[in-house]
This record gives structure tokens, sequence and C-alpha cells, in this order.
């Protein structure tokens, strides 16, 4: 089963879709599910949070085309990163930039916060993800430029935070000279307020919304943003195991021992 989180005007939709073409409503089976559908093979479920859960059936496609909304923007764009707590492998930021069009193709495949995604289904889901043609952009620092970089910023005073603010703006920055748009928005899953908004405080605005808010990831552009930055770090972390023949991931730094 997929599911997708429903924002409430789809909700609306999604009842008045099941009502004009007689979909067969069954029993709830719990206080928190709003209606559930057994039709000849196609389940769906709808609960009162608006998450929607549904099966792999053919009709699904055409219900989801037919409620969700598009919000007026050219361009969704969205930044996350990984790497930032781990004493091994990169620092890796992503920015991602999405077409409405877009955004229904990733919301049918099941995106939704990496935190809540099993490891070996969003392995999966990250090579379909990069599958789908939409602009993105990355920054990965290796240990060692990720540590000379790391204390030029100290020797400034400055802060991890700042160096991530630095590095978010910069591919924002990127992005959008490449980009034609009337009228974008810029979803920034919050670690620094003033500092993001410090390093972005040179680009021209005209026809953007920027959004800074804690938990972003529930938000198609930074789930997408989260998922390829995960799947770059792992992928490299990889290359550095092969290279080393270690076992970074399951090594303390105190354990190895300089040749």
């Amino acid at each position: 089963m997929n599911s997708i989180r429903l924002k409430k005007e789809e909700v609306e939709k999604l009842r008045g879709y099941i009502q004009r073409n007689k979909l067969r409503l069954v029993p709830v089976k719990s206080e928190h599910e709003s209606i559930r559908v057994d039709d000849e093979g196609l389940k769906l479920i709808l609960y009162n949070s608006g998450k929607f859960v549904y099966n792999e059936d053919e009709r699904v496609g055409n219900i989801l085309d037919s409620i969700m909304t598009n919000d007026g923007y050219c361009y969704t764009l969205g930044t996350d990163e990984t790497g930032k707590g781990e004493w091994f492998g990169p620092l890796v930021v992503y920015c991602v930039a999405l077409k409405p069009e877009h955004l229904r193709e990733l919301r049918k495949l099941g995106v939704r916060d990496s935190k809540k995604i099993p490891k070996k289904r969003m392995v999966i889901l990250a090579e379909k993800i990069l599958k789908v043609d939409f602009p993105r952009k990355s920054i990965v620092l290796m240990p060692e430029t990720y540590n000379k970089r790391y204390d030029e910023f100290r020797s400034e005073g400055k802060s991890l935070n700042n160096m991530l603010a630095w590095a978010h703006a910069r591919l924002i920055k990127d992005m959008l000279g490449e980009l034609d748009y009337r009228k974008a928005k810029i979803i920034i899953d919050r670690f620094d307020l003033k500092k993001t908004e410090f390093r972005l405080g040179d680009l021209d605005k005209t026809g953007l919304e920027i959004i800074q808010k804690p938990g972003a990831e529930s938000e198609i552009p930074v789930a997408v943003a989260s998922i390829l930055a995960k799947r770059e770090f792992e992928n490299r972390v990889d290359g550095l195991n092969r290279r080393f023949n270690i076992n970074l991931r399951r090594t303390k730094p105190d354990e190895i021992r300089p040749e």
C-alpha cells in the first residue's frame, strides 16, 4: 500500500470523486479512519489526519490526477542536507526544483518524510526519483574538504550553521539563475533562520516566496532533496569503505590508527 498526505481541499475532492463514481464504501475499521473503499480490487483508506492510503490499482492514477491541487507556482524549490552530525563521510546539501507536474508524479511515487521511510524502501524510492526529469543541484564536501572549509569558517568566528547557510544559499541562487519563472516558492528545512536570511540577502526576491520551517521534510520538494542527499551520502561512504577497506559505519574514531 502507498500513501500521501492530502490537503483539505484535496480531501473534499476525493469525497466528491468517490461519490460521483459510486465507488463501493465499506465500514471503517477504527475511529481514526474517515473513508474506506473496497471496489473490485481498488482499496482506499482516508484517515482523519488527511493521510490517504491506496493500493496498486490502475484506477489510482486517475483519482490522484483529479484531486491533486496546483498552488500556482512555476517551480517549488526544496533544500536539505545530511552528514553534518557524522564523524565519517561527507556533508551533502541538495536542492531540487519541481514543476507542478513533478510534484504530482513524485507524490504518486510515495515520496514523504525520509525519516519515516525504511532504508531499503528509500534506496528503491531514490532510484525512482532519479528517473524523473527535474532540475537538481548538490554540494558534496568530502571529509578533507569539509574540515578545511569548516576551519575557515571557525577562524572567522563562525559556526557550522554559517557553513550550512552558505551551502543552502549558494545552491538556491545557482538554481534560480537557471530557471525561467514568474512565481516560485522556496522551502528550506529550518536550521538557523537569521543566518540563512543573511546569506539570501542579496537575492532578487521578485516573484519569490521563501519559507523556512522546522519539519519541512513533510513537504515534497524538501523530502526529495533529503532522500537524494542521503542516497549520495551512503554512496560516498561506500566508496570510502572500499578505498580504505574499513566499515566506517561500525567503526569509532579512536579505533582508527594512522599508518
